[in-house]
């Protein structure tokens, strides 16, 4: 027997956004996804009845308490001067409960918190009667996709006290960033979480990584001259010129991410991860490793590989003799010069999503991969325009390749995450439609959409990635 409940009547409210007012004391899921005139982190407190979890697939029905729906807290704000330490200190206790150390995640994620005003209003806050309640970063970067440069919102450390999770104090501060976002013109926003948690909000699995398992066998004992190299150790006071340096050997992969100067300290220079460089006859070679736990030893695994690749290699051959290692997983993007420097090396390899991705803007992101998608329908004889329709935000783009037919393309907002970035081929993902299950439905274009991605399978989707040092 059902318990008491609106039974999902606000679901077909007859306003499209009733106030938190009308709400009764108990929302089932459908009614929660309604837009309200307040956002449902201005109810005080929640509290869960775990008996109803099957009310709400992978959740619970919410109960509010009426006579505490009255709140203080305020609305997600840019973090002010003076606020990043306190920022930080919440972080620490969100994400590293129980562990000894002041800013624990700023020292690891050096790059992209740091107590500098231009950093500092990165942070949104959520306070409540003076104290933090909700952390949010909004990290902006240009992400590089063949010739196009996708200009990206980077979301990080989305906490929320411990002690008020339940109150919609995270969807308050995702909302509140996706309208920035919107505001400030970017193409995407990408993060890295659950998929369930941030799928209600638009951002879906997109990208793609390889991890390759390196292993002596197949790599061998370093060489004399192998085991002659000078490696050093990137610090602090690695000089500019030889950052510089660094970055450009990196400059001219397709897919990564676009690194400024001063990003290339304290990308290297980290409290989990150890890079070594290394100078011989001519050639610049870099290895950047790390360990569990977030701990720099023992190195399991390289998570980044620049320069020379034959220098390279000794290298490794090198650190795995000294430090007497068997194996290594090495973490590489799509681009050529990664795969086929480690592949042959490798006992086996496997490929994931690298991220979720949301497309905040499809009007610019068409704009922004225009060059790229001309010149692949040009390769692949793929002419016409489409017109794109995101069904859950509304957004319209048109793609225009050339001369042919005009296509309709309409499906929900995910789905056009793996029509440009999905990590399997279109064709896949096409061939699943024909499914009647549920999962598949939700990649179903609407009517006549199927003949306009059937063109598309021809260009789509993209490869896309972020390497692990860029990660926030």
């Amino acid at each position: 027997m059902a318990p008491p409940c609106c039974n999902g009547a606000l679901a077909a409210w007859p306003q499209a956004r009733p106030p938190v007012s009308a709400l009764p004391s108990l929302l089932c899921w459908p009614c929660l996804q309604q837009p309200y005139t307040e956002p449902l982190a201005a109810l005080r407190r929640f509290t869960v009845d775990s008996s109803w979890n099957w009310l709400r697939p992978g959740g619970s029905c919410v109960r509010i308490d009426p006579e505490d729906s009255a709140s203080n807290m305020d609305r997600p704000r840019l973090a002010r001067p003076g606020e990043f330490a306190e920022a930080m200190r919440f972080t620490d206790m969100v994400f590293r409960p129980g562990q000894n150390g002041r800013l624990i995640v700023q020292r690891q994620y050096p790059h992209a918190y740091r107590d500098t005003p231009e950093y500092e209003r990165r942070l949104l806050l959520v306070r409540d009667e003076g104290q933090v309640v909700g952390c949010l970063a909004i990290h902006p970067m240009t992400i590089r996709v063949e010739e196009a440069r996708l200009t990206t919102g980077g979301i990080g450390i989305v906490g929320t006290h411990p002690r008020r999770r339940g109150e919609g104090i995270m969807s308050a501060m995702l909302d509140d960033a996706i309208r920035r976002m919107e505001r400030s013109g970017f193409a995407l926003s990408v993060l890295g979480g659950d998929r369930q948690r941030y799928g209600w909000f638009g951002w879906e699995d997109g990208g793609a990584k390889n991890a390759f398992e390196l292993t002596t066998r197949l790599l061998g004992a370093p060489s004399p001259s192998e085991a002659a190299l000078q490696l050093q150790r990137f610090s602090s006071t690695t000089s500019e010129a030889l950052c510089r340096r660094l970055r450009r050997l990196t400059s001219s992969r397709p897919y990564w991410v676009e690194r400024s100067l001063v990003d290339v300290a304290p990308l290297f220079d980290r409290r989990d991860r150890e890079t070594w460089v290394c100078e011989a006859g001519g050639r610049l070679a870099y290895v950047t490793c790390g360990g569990p736990d977030r701990q720099p030893r023992p190195y399991q695994r390289i998570d980044e590989i620049g320069g020379d690749g034959e220098l390279a290699l000794g290298m490794v051959r090198n650190l795995m003799r000294r430090y007497r290692l068997d194996r290594l997983t090495a973490t590489t993007g799509p681009n050529p010069d990664e795969v086929s420097l480690v592949q042959p090396f490798s006992s086996n390899w496997r490929r994931t999503p690298d991220c979720m991705i949301k497309i905040i803007d499809l009007a610019t992101l068409v704009e922004q991969l225009r060059a790229v998608l001309l010149r692949r329908a040009r390769r692949a004889r793929v002419g016409g325009t489409f017109q794109l329709e995101m069904t859950d935000s509304k957004q319209l783009a048109l793609l225009k390749l050339g001369r042919g037919p005009r296509h309709r393309l309409a499906m929900p907002d995910r789905s056009f995450v793996h029509l440009f970035f999905g990590m399997l081929p279109l064709a896949e993902s096409l061939a699943a439609t024909a499914s009647p299950s549920s999962a598949a439905a939700s990649f179903r274009p609407a009517v006549g959409g199927r003949a306009a991605l059937r063109k598309l399978a021809d260009i789509l989707p993209l490869p896309f990635y972020i390497p692990p040092l860029n990660h926030i």
